[in-house]
């Protein structure tokens, strides 16, 4: 098993979170303390999914969260460009990161689905 640190998805979902602290820092204090908060702390959490999912033996339903978060993170990010909150361009900087990983995401689950699937055929004795 990878470090947690060294993992492509963790470098994105860090690029992420240091890109949505940046906007955040930007918007109008009357969106900062809650809107930004919530956006920064969904972008977070993303980081720490992918490292409870590194860190665990059946990643699947973990990576399932986080691909809602993905989603999650998106949906907020389209309503800050809607409000003007971010640019154009700044809102697809961060749709290329979510796009990115989900990406990921969705590999590494197929991945850890089937490495759960080959798993018990080899405890039982059969070969792969």
């Amino acid at each position: 098993m990878a470090l947690h640190t060294d993992t492509r998805i963790f470098k994105t979902t860090y690029d992420l979170s240091l890109l949505v602290t940046k906007l955040v820092a930007n918007m109008p204090r009357n969106y900062k303390a809650d809107f930004g908060a919530n956006l920064r702390k969904q972008c977070f959490d993303l980081v720490m999914q992918v490292y409870r999912a590194n860190s665990a033996a059946d990643r699947a339903p973990l990576i399932r969260v986080l691909r809602e978060g993905v989603e999650a993170a998106n949906l907020s990010l389209r309503l800050a460009s809607d409000l003007h909150l971010i640019s154009r361009g700044q809102y697809g900087k961060a749709i290329e990161l979510t796009d990115s990983i989900g990406r990921q995401a969705t590999g590494w689950l197929k991945h850890s689905e089937n490495a759960l699937v080959a798993l018990p055929s080899r405890r039982s004795g059969q070969r792969a």
